[in-house]
């Protein structure tokens, strides 16, 4: 049967199931690895009453809500103030979307006329002064009048209501305590309990699971480092016999936290000169000897990194699906820097080896309690795909920049895969000061609409248009290639009308 969810629109693929053997081993991985972690234990126990367990029977209301602030670094990304707007692609008809900016003018009319996803509800946070502004969660704690207007809306519609996340911190799981003091009805959070979110997202942990679920083979030559000794000496060792090194933040995203360097520039640097060019990379990166270890890896030449998407039900709620395989795209001269994605033209036999390890590691995380989106990253090292060794790189246990335009395809086409199209972050300094509407007027021809026409772009995230000139574009095609050629005909076009 066909994999379904409440939450979400999945592509219809049939869920995979292993047989009891291989189930009994990753419950055995899954026990084993919580049972390291008190702490899952008693967040399972403060935050029982909100936990996704329970089935929402009959109409049920859901909050919206994106806040990145548990990713270290991420405060380098342009405009991340304004991302809280990319949960309007998963937002249904009636569902609530927090943002810490006044609704974007005309853009809810997009969402319900042109695209035909419905209309949420706009519920404005006042932003907290002594916070960045992408803490959105910690300003909605402390904006007792905007969790008012969301029980208000919330009471008025559903029977039970749903918290959903863009990733499980903490502050996710608080907000649930406090909204459920205003409600009569229960308040279930759809995510992970902050401590499996926390370890899901760590690469450091993720490297030590792979090994144990996967095998060596599947997991990077990396080793961790707490402390800035620890990292020279690693480097020291890795420095003879590869061509680059990596140092890597364990909790960052989007590569933003990720350094690749020369093993030659490394090993030319004196004894005094290593330690202090690797201080000085740690402090760019707000990194102390109390936050997670660094990852220092022996990196290897990739022809590609694929991405596997992933929905993972509550246990004993249905199986992993795998949603399917995607190539990501990065930022020109920023090779590790996430700028967008397309499905996948890897030869079927390497997405299934991929897929089959993937689902494994999930089943892994479902053990210990995990519940909702999740991908894993990888790279394929070596020359050609059907030859090269497949090596996970890192998971990201939250939405993301490929999973949100996916989810938006299957609420529009019903299953992304009837339609090829490439996602990608679009910046421009001709939209600094464009306002949505005006946007959409001057590109009426070239924006998709469910009613027809000649469009084939959709945009999103469109919070940072007016003053970062940014958002993000879905371009559409007959066929991948075509999809791609409209993509940079995107830029051409805002240049000649705006």
């Amino acid at each position: 049967m066909p994999a379904q969810s409440i939450h979400v629109a999945l592509t219809p693929v049939a869920a995979h199931r292993f047989d009891s053997a291989e189930e009994d081993r990753l419950d055995r991985i899954a026990n084993s690895l919580a049972e390291k972690q008190p702490l899952i234990a008693e967040q399972r126990r403060i935050y029982a009453p909100h936990l996704p367990s329970g089935r929402a029977g009959g109409r049920f209301a859901t909050l919206q809500i994106d806040d990145s602030s548990a990713i270290a670094h991420v405060e380098g990304v342009l405009g991340l103030e304004y991302y809280s707007s990319r949960a309007y692609a998963r937002a249904r008809h009636g569902d609530i979307v927090a943002q810490a900016f006044p609704e974007i003018p005309g853009y809810l009319d997009y969402q319900a006329q042109r695209l035909g996803l419905g209309r949420p509800i706009c519920c404005p946070v006042d932003p907290d002064p002594d916070l960045p502004p992408f803490h959105l969660v910690s300003s909605l704690l402390a904006d007792y009048q905007a969790q008012g207007r969301i029980a208000q809306a919330a009471a008025a519609s559903g029977d039970v209501f749903w918290i959903h996340p863009y990733m499980g911190h903490e502050g996710v799981w608080r907000l649930a305590g406090s909204l459920q003091s205003l409600l009569p009805m229960p308040v279930r959070v759809l995510a992970p309990l902050p401590a499996v979110t926390q370890l899901a997202n760590s690469k450091t942990w993720l490297a030590q699971t792979i090994r144990t679920v996967l095998g060596d083979d599947w997991a990077l030559d990396a080793r961790h480092a707490q402390s800035v000794s620890e990292a020279v000496r690693l480097l020291r060792a890795y420095s003879s016999c590869c061509s680059k090194l990596c140092l890597k933040l364990s909790d960052s995203a989007t590569g933003l936290g990720t350094g690749i360097f020369a093993s030659e520039e490394i090993g030319r640097m004196s004894d005094s000169q290593l330690p202090s060019f690797v201080e000085a990379w740690l402090e760019e990166m707000e990194w102390t000897p109390q936050s997670l270890p660094i990852s220092v890896e022996r990196w290897e030449d990739a022809v590609c990194s694929p991405s596997v998407q992933l929905w993972i039900p509550p246990l004993g709620q249905g199986a992993i699906v795998n949603e399917g395989v995607y190539q990501q795209t990065f930022y020109p001269g920023q090779a590790h820097v996430y700028m967008g994605s397309r499905p996948s033209r890897l030869p079927a036999s390497v997405e299934s080896r991929l897929g089959e390890a993937c689902l494994r590691l999930a089943r892994v995380f479902q053990g210990m309690g995990y519940a909702g989106r999740c991908s894993f990253d990888s790279i394929l090292c070596g020359s050609e795909p059907e030859s090269a060794r497949i090596a996970i790189t890192e998971c990201n246990g939250r939405w993301g920049g490929t999973s949100t335009p996916m989810s938006m395809m299957n609420r529009l086409f019903g299953d992304y895969r009837r339609q090829p199209y490439v996602a990608s972050d679009f910046v421009d300094r001709r939209l600094e000061g464009v306002a949505f509407p005006d946007f959409v007027a001057a590109l009426d021809d070239v924006l998709w609409s469910r009613g027809g026409g000649e469009g084939w772009a959709i945009v999103y995230n469109v919070g940072c248009l007016a003053d970062y000139g940014k958002l993000d574009v879905v371009a559409l095609g007959g066929s991948l290639d075509q999809a791609e050629e409209r993509l940079e005909s995107f830029r051409t076009i805002i240049r000649d009308r705006l």
